[in-house]
């Protein structure tokens, strides 16, 4: 592909070895203390060797999960039968989508799976309570036979099949060609189009401590009179949210987590514009998965005006309440051929005050505003 969101991991296949390794030892939760976002956990064979080919990763070559120190005093459990080894199990969709399924595209080949188990990225007195949403993203994809397991104690496994992560984050976003074959193949294929042609991708309704943008709902009402049916995907089963990705012909959105589950659904003739909502660049992510999966190459917005975060902190740019330059985004819109070229005005001053107040009562800490420029 020539375009500068691919890679050469875009094209590049994964390793087909579905070797069967007997008696391993899954290791949830290390004895070890690992800083920041990394966790002590991962998989043993059976001579006690570590087996760095279950690392999870997040980025290309960054994984988060380092060799566990093993208490040799805990339980061991034993779970019979031959599982996919699946990365890390995350309760976050997005996360989910991106980390744990990684690896998911193993399971077209037929190698007798009893299910799949994952390292659990959260510690629950009951381990089924992790994955125990996971039931209809697998009823999507016809694999509801399949038992799930995240394990909280260490666990051996009979037989376990350990394959390569084809998907992730950053480069891993355009997703390697076997992952992108085995979801096209079988995510939603039981489930028909259904729903409106205009969509627009709300945030609207979400924890604003996720970030977002600043009157959002303005927006709404914006698209909303030219056809745009407004979708909170949160409000909705998976099965509707699949539906209404495959009816849409066209789709604008805030960059965020939904839009991994559009990428990998939509049709060819759809057309999607993505709204950068901040000053973080996690936006070449989703250009980067449309294209791939899609062969669609989104229209992409970059109308930051200024945006908010709670004063004395350090700016962590996914949380940031952005304002929009809406007569920019507008004519972005209008040029793109997602609305009409009529002009759009820009931010009423005092709804705009209202809200960055509400949010500040909300957090309950007042809020620094930022020029996008300083991003």
């Amino acid at each position: 592909m020539s375009s500068s969101y691919q890679t050469e991991l875009t094209d590049m296949p994964m390793a087909q070895d579905f070797s069967v390794l007997r008696d391993v030892l899954v290791v949830p939760w290390g004895l070890n203390e690992v800083a920041g976002a990394k966790r002590a956990a991962g998989l043993f064979d059976a001579k006690g060797a570590y087996l760095p080919q279950a690392e999870c990763l997040r980025y290309e070559g960054s994984a988060v999960s380092v060799e566990p120190e093993i208490d040799a005093a805990a339980p061991v459990e034993t779970l019979s039968g031959r599982y996919l080894f699946g990365g890390m199990a995350y309760g976050h969709f997005g996360h989910f989508l991106c980390e744990s399924t990684g690896r998911l595209w193993a399971l077209a080949q037929d190698r007798g799976f009893d299910g799949v188990i994952w390292l659990p990225k959260i510690q629950l007195s009951h381990a089924q309570r992790l994955v125990k949403p996971f039931a209809p993203f697998f009823s999507a994809m016809g694999l509801s036979d399949l038992q799930l397991e995240a394990p909280q104690t260490n666990t051996r496994v009979e037989e376990i099949v350990i394959p390569e992560q084809g998907f992730g984050i950053g480069t891993l976003s355009s997703g390697r060609p076997e992952y992108r074959r085995f979801m096209q193949a079988h995510l939603g294929r039981e489930i028909a189009a259904e729903g409106p042609e205009k969509l627009y991708i709300s945030r609207s309704a979400l924890n604003a401590k996720r970030g977002s943008v600043l009157l959002e709902t303005e927006i709404e009402a914006r698209l909303a009179a030219e056809g745009y049916v407004i979708f909170h995907p949160q409000d909705h089963s998976l099965e509707v949210q699949i539906a209404r990705y495959k009816a849409a012909r066209q789709i604008v959105a805030l960059d965020g987590s939904a839009l991994h589950l559009a990428a990998m659904l939509i049709a060819p003739a759809c057309k999607v514009a993505i709204i950068n909502r901040g000053p973080s660049q996690n936006i070449d992510d989703y250009m980067r998965q449309f294209e791939a999966f899609a062969g669609v190459m989104p229209t992409r917005i970059d109308a930051v005006q200024s945006y908010w975060f709670p004063e004395g902190r350090r700016v962590v740019k996914r949380e940031t309440h952005a304002l929009l330059d809406f007569k920019a985004l507008g004519k972005a819109l209008g040029a793109a051929g997602f609305r009409k070229k009529t002009p759009w005005k820009a931010a009423d001053a005092t709804q705009l005050a209202a809200e960055v107040a509400e949010r500040e009562a909300r957090a309950e800490v007042a809020f620094t505003r930022y020029d996008a420029e300083a991003a």
